[in-house]
């Protein structure tokens, strides 16, 4: 009873403490936070912290959430404020991780769609990579003939999937952060998305993303984060088709033109009726 009654008498700051942050929580950061604020809050030693997480959730201070997980990541428990959102729920499911793809073209306003899918990537560790690779047109051809590979890790958060993109390292290039969530900028999300368009529901939303981007696009900033990017494919070549598309100025589009063109490339994968564009020497569905 005395741990109840210093709860209850603790309890008007727990919620100022919690409901001034949208945020959601680990079982981890519950005990962290138990550990800082046990003697401002006047709790008792005997209060763990699953006694503590178990009085938020029974007082309504926060809300349970068990995200189950397909293919090889485990299920999560979180702990939510009320008004926390599904992007904050997703970001607290990997550590530096931040919203990607079609999650950042919505929260960059260059969709009005608004999306059942989240897009969450993790980064991988860095690796040395080879950077003179010489491509072999027969070895892209028979690439971009196969399906685009997706993620197997989907959690599901009530109507919302979460899809778990385990990116290349790029120190989180072209990654801010505004309103509590990290997400890509403009620049970096028209990359990601070229190069993954089934992340952003195929090459058609893809093109509708670029339209509304072409006058707030740097072109010094992503060919700067391109360059740094590195890619083995010369997803320059897909970037251009899109923008000169899209009604972008030659100035601008000169910049990604004057890059070398050593082989025909590909908008997407498993294309079945499709065209091809000299300028870019690229392959894209007949009809965009």
């Amino acid at each position: 009873m005395a741990g109840k009654s210093r709860f209850i008498i603790a309890e008007s700051n727990i919620k100022k403490y919690f409901f001034e942050q949208d945020k959601v929580y680990s079982e981890e950061e519950l005990k962290q936070i138990l550990n800082q604020k046990r003697m401002i809050w006047n709790l008792p030693i005997s209060m763990n912290h699953t006694k503590f997480i178990e009085k938020l959730v029974e007082r309504e201070v926060l809300v349970k959430n068990t995200i189950n997980f397909s293919g090889y990541y485990p299920t999560k428990i979180r702990y939510a404020t009320n008004n926390s959102t599904v992007f904050h729920m997703a970001l607290s499911l990997a550590s530096k991780s931040y919203l990607s793809h079609y999650t950042a073209a919505f929260l960059l306003g260059l969709t009005s769609q608004v999306p059942k899918t989240i897009y969450l990537t993790s980064e991988q560790s860095r690796k040395e990579r080879t950077t003179d690779i010489l491509l072999k047109q027969k070895d892209i051809d028979n690439a971009f003939k196969k399906p685009q590979r997706k993620s197997g890790a989907i959690g599901i958060h009530k109507e919302y999937s979460i899809v778990l993109h385990n990116g290349m390292f790029s120190n989180k290039l072209g990654v801010f952060s505004k309103g509590g969530l990290s997400y890509t900028n403009l620049e970096r999300t028209l990359i990601d998305i070229t190069v993954r368009p089934a992340y952003a529901g195929g090459v058609t939303r893809v093109l509708e993303i670029f339209e509304n981007s072409v006058d707030r696009i740097s072109m010094n900033k992503l060919s700067a984060i391109l360059k740094k990017l590195n890619y083995i494919y010369p997803y320059h070549q897909a970037i251009g088709f899109y923008l000169e598309r899209v009604g972008m100025d030659e100035k601008n589009l000169s910049k990604l033109e004057s890059i070398e063109k050593l082989n025909n490339f590909y908008l997407t994968y498993s294309m079945k009726d499709i065209e091809f564009n000299e300028r870019w020497k690229i392959f894209f569905p007949k009809g965009i």
